[in-house]
């Protein structure tokens, strides 16, 4: 056997001159990636956004309702602290509020966690002279233009809790 001739490994036999030359010309030139394989990724990572996307869209609007659930709730702990220290509901002025605002205003130690709702708050009064406030009703309102468009929440003294907007809630039927 010839010395300068080499060995083809996965066949343990000698290879010849021109077949040695064509195999390192073609390892050479073997390297980074075909334009079929590119797309080949592409269109895998297309697919898999056409996925996800709809699905993370979905999670952030019912993820925002949950939250302004929350909000309801820790505003409607604030009423009912002010109630247990003077024995009555305090109505809001103006009754009901109108704004996130007006409301920040009537419950002060309140803060909502977003801005893609509308906070208000309703007293129910009786019809004695002077009038007094014997519940209220806490609203959470989707703002236009924002996902959540259409979403309202609502929650009473009798912790009654209600949900409409279907799609617009991230799908959620109660909370």
């Amino acid at each position: 056997m010839k010395k300068d001739c080499p060995f083809n490994i996965f066949f343990l036999r000698p290879m010849t001159q021109k077949s040695f030359v064509l195999t390192q010309t073609q390892s050479k030139n073997h390297s980074g990636f075909t334009l079929l394989e590119l797309m080949v990724t592409v269109a895998i990572i297309a697919i898999l956004a056409a996925i996800a996307l709809p699905s993370y869209s979905s999670y952030i609007t019912k993820s925002q309702a949950k939250s302004a659930a929350s909000d309801l709730v820790a505003l409607s702990l604030v009423v009912e602290r002010n109630y247990l220290r003077t024995l009555a509901y305090t109505a809001p002025s103006p009754n009901p509020t109108t704004t996130t605002a007006e409301t920040k205003t009537y419950a002060t130690d309140w803060q909502p966690s977003a801005d893609s709702f509308d906070y208000t708050v309703s007293g129910t009064m009786n019809s004695a002279t002077p009038p007094k406030m014997t519940g209220y009703t806490l609203t959470a309102t989707g703002k236009t233009g924002t996902r959540n468009a259409g979403c309202t929440l609502t929650l009473n003294q009798a912790n009654t809790r209600t949900i409409s907007g279907g799609t617009t809630c991230g799908g959620m039927s109660s909370w």
